[in-house]
């Protein structure tokens, strides 16, 4: 969705407010993917929007409310799909991590927003914006720990949470390792000692991983019967 020329003059009816919010939200959501979460400025969505940056602020209190509001539907996303797909590979637990680590491989921007939520998107902001974002990752962690509990009953409880916010962990570090700014990638070209440095594709990287924590966790489960 390209949300330049969607601007109109000072939102006062409530549907009209609504389309200036979400048109804000989709303009973060596009320049993001395009480029990085740290690089994208409330002046860049202002202008995708068609407004001046101060009119950002009267349904936003700041950028990281905004890229906030984006991680909160995020993890929403995340969640419905993988408690979706779960069940199709219940009981088969290199197949359960091959699920889990896709979840997050195919979704560039959950990557970004993950490493980005505690580093600086929970910083700049007041309680009343941060609190509906926790209570909704809090459910989403917790429909996504019974389903990963009940296609693999042995990781137990914590072993369901562990194994999805660990392997969020990594896809999001993963994610900017293997898309570094232009300056590394420059020098990446030039110097070999650099190419050691990159990473294989992604989604292989985070699946390897959590198949691997998979079998510890099932392995940790066994030794302790």
């Amino acid at each position: 969705m390209n949300t330049k020329g969607a601007a109109f003059l000072r939102a006062r009816r409530p549907e009209h407010k609504r389309q200036r919010y979400d048109a804000i939200l989709a303009a973060a959501r596009e320049l993001a993917t395009a480029e990085s979460v740290n690089e994208v400025s409330l002046a860049d969505i202002a202008e995708r929007v068609g407004v001046h940056k101060s009119a950002l602020l009267r349904y936003f209190e700041t950028r990281e409310e905004i890229f906030l509001r984006l991680a909160e539907a995020e993890w929403r996303d995340w969640a419905d799909a993988l408690v979706a797909a779960l069940p199709e590979v219940a009981g088969e637990p290199e197949r359960v991590a091959d699920v889990l680590g896709a979840s997050f491989a195919d979704r560039p921007l959950f990557c970004q927003l993950l490493l980005h939520t505690p580093l600086t998107l929970e910083r700049n902001v007041s309680i009343d914006v941060v609190r509906p974002f926790k209570l909704a990752l809090a459910k989403a962690m917790e429909d996504v720990a019974a389903a990963l509990q009940a296609a693999l009953p042995a990781l137990g409880p914590s072993g369901a949470v562990e194994l999805a916010a660990v392997t969020g962990m990594v896809a999001a570090g993963a994610w900017q390792v293997a898309n570094p700014p232009p300056v590394i990638v420059v020098l990446q070209e030039e110097l070999a000692e650099c190419q050691a440095l990159t990473l294989p594709d992604l989604p292989d990287v985070v699946t390897r991983f959590a198949r691997v924590y998979v079998a510890g966790l099932s392995g940790l489960s066994d030794t302790c019967r």
